[in-house]
């Protein structure tokens, strides 16, 4: 298998996870009583144009979502992206964010507790998935 097919398969799978993230934004939402349909891989004009990886419109909740996260670094890279969409939809939504939410399917140990400290720190739901040694 070439290095192309496998960056391939890596992107389907991501986008994929990016369903499962705003299907269970849903259901999070909704065990607070509230319905939205939330959409995956929206992207809003703002900044030129930013892709937002799970989006609830009224509350408005942006979530994003990654495969693997294998370095505090790569963390950091998520939390900023994370909180760079939601800049930028409430501008142009022109509301404030409700909730973020950090959606990490795989993780080495040691990241995902920094994970778990910094998202607490910020505010951020972390939707944490598997943790590896």
């Amino acid at each position: 298998m070439d290095a192309e097919c496998l960056m391939e398969i890596r992107d389907s799978l991501g986008g994929a996870y990016e369903y499962y993230t705003a299907h269970w934004i849903e259901r999070w939402l909704e065990g607070k009583g509230v319905h939205c349909d939330v959409k995956a891989n929206v992207t809003i004009p703002v900044d030129g144009s930013r892709e937002i990886d799970a989006i609830c419109y009224d509350p408005l909740v942006v979530g994003e979502a990654t495969i693997k996260v294998n370095s505090i670094e790569e963390a950091e890279g998520e939390i900023a992206k994370l909180l760079e969409n939601a800049k930028a939809a409430e501008r142009f939504f022109n509301r404030k964010t409700t909730a973020l939410i950090l959606a990490v399917e795989n993780a080495p140990e040691q990241v995902a507790e920094y994970l778990r400290r910094r998202t607490s720190e910020l505010g951020i739901i972390l939707v944490l998935g598997r943790e590896y040694s």
